[in-house]
């Protein structure tokens, strides 16, 4: 973990309220896993006055050059302040901070379940699969076309969409092609495993599939987050009861990513 300057090279407005930030930090800026955060501080006067989590979409170096990618939405004020920031616009960033994905070591497929902006930290475990020569499904679904972000960047493993208007792939839920891809290509539970990120109902489900069929399951969570290193204790993660022994993991030291199975979903925020 850091505290670092660092510099927006671009903020872009790619569909109407969804922004890509990209941000050069220095070379002391730890390499980051998929799934984990970056704590923006979002200006300099004190307004907002809480650091707000993002989690990465990417992590990219070039020769001396370090910088990460942020995929975000226009949801409130925090979010409505940096996206009018222009580039060269110097930002205070904590990162990379919490506990990623960690995909098993034995020779698993690795099903990755997108759903709406929640894509972000999937394409990056995407890339990562990609340059290990991993197997991977990435099954990614919204509401419409234009919130498809990145699926043309997934290469190296077979891709699925799903939207909820019909407007490209298949027209229902992504749940919809995460139950299709495990009847038909026949994965059973010491043969693939499953990571996903996205609104919570989608989150639910998923984790209630994979405990019905034990599978393994990784979810990335997103809540609120004040201090973003486990002091404030603001940020926990309701478990269900027979594995509540270890209290209230915190989300950000213990999380984000977090086994699906694990937590009781009707009463996280």
């Amino acid at each position: 973990m850091n505290q670092v300057a660092c510099t927006i090279v671009e903020n872009r407005e790619l569909t109407r309220g969804n922004f890509l930030l990209t941000l050069r930090v220095p070379r002391r800026f730890s390499k980051p896993k998929p799934g984990q955060f970056v704590h923006l501080r979002l200006s300099t006067d004190g307004e907002p006055l809480l650091r707000r989590p993002y989690s990465l979409e990417g992590f990219f170096q070039r020769g001396r050059i370090r910088a990460v990618r942020i995929y975000y939405s226009v949801v409130g004020r925090g979010s409505r302040i940096l996206s009018m920031h222009p580039k060269g616009r110097e930002l205070d960033l904590i990162g990379p901070l919490g506990v990623g994905f960690k995909p098993s070591r034995r020779k698993t497929t690795s099903i990755l379940v997108a759903g709406g902006r929640g894509v972000a930290p999937l394409l990056f475990l995407a890339r990562r699969l990609r340059e290990r020569k991993r197997s991977h499904v990435f099954l990614f679904g919204a509401k419409s076309k234009s919130e498809l972000y990145g699926f043309r960047d997934v290469r190296g493993g077979r891709l699925h969409l799903a939207t909820d208007d019909g407007s490209v792939g298949y027209h229902g839920s992504v749940l919809d092609l995460l139950e299709r891809e495990w009847k038909e290509a026949g994965h059973t539970p010491s043969t693939a495993e499953v990571f996903t990120c996205g609104p919570h109902g989608l989150l639910h489900a998923i984790a209630d599939f994979a405990r019905e069929r034990g599978v393994r399951c990784e979810a990335s969570l997103e809540g609120p987050m004040a201090c973003g290193v486990g002091a404030c204790r603001g940020c926990p993660i309701p478990l269900r009861p027979e594995r509540n022994g270890s209290g209230y993991p915190a989300m950000c030291v213990e999380g984000p990513v977090y086994d699906a199975t694990a937590v009781d979903w009707d009463r996280l925020p």
